[in-house]
């Protein structure tokens, strides 16, 4: 499994055991997994889960404050088209911001919703 570094797989895991929701549902896994990333993580205060719906319920409530570059916001979307359908992501404009890690990012958080979360490796759960 892809991650950016140690932090993020560090970030990754602490939110699995604090909502073992992902264990079941590979959408809300896949949202884990994104959020989990450092600079997403920190921006959220570490809680993404802010009023007990989903690892996004913090973008909304920041998505017209400034702090997260265009990358990580456009990443944040891909992470909520995945999770919920949200209709303001534009894959075109995420290609062309994004570098080798983001994308990477977002590919490994694709593979996720696409597998078995019972099946996924144990190591995290």
């Amino acid at each position: 499994m892809f991650f950016v570094n140690e932090e993020h797989e560090c970030n990754f895991c602490q939110l699995l055991r604090k909502y073992p929701r992902a264990q079941s549902d590979s959408q809300y896994l896949s949202g884990i997994y994104i959020v989990a990333h450092p600079v997403i993580f920190d921006f959220c205060r570490q809680d993404p889960v802010v009023r007990g719906i989903g690892p996004y319920d913090w973008f909304f409530e920041k998505s017209s404050k400034p702090g997260l570059s265009g990358g990580f916001s456009l990443l944040c979307q891909a992470g909520l088209c995945i999770y919920n359908d949200y209709h303001e992501f534009s894959l075109y404009e995420a290609l062309g911001n994004w570098g080798d890690e983001l994308f990477n990012v977002f590919t490994q958080a694709c593979m996720l919703v696409r597998c078995d979360p019972i099946l996924f490796d144990e190591q995290f759960f």
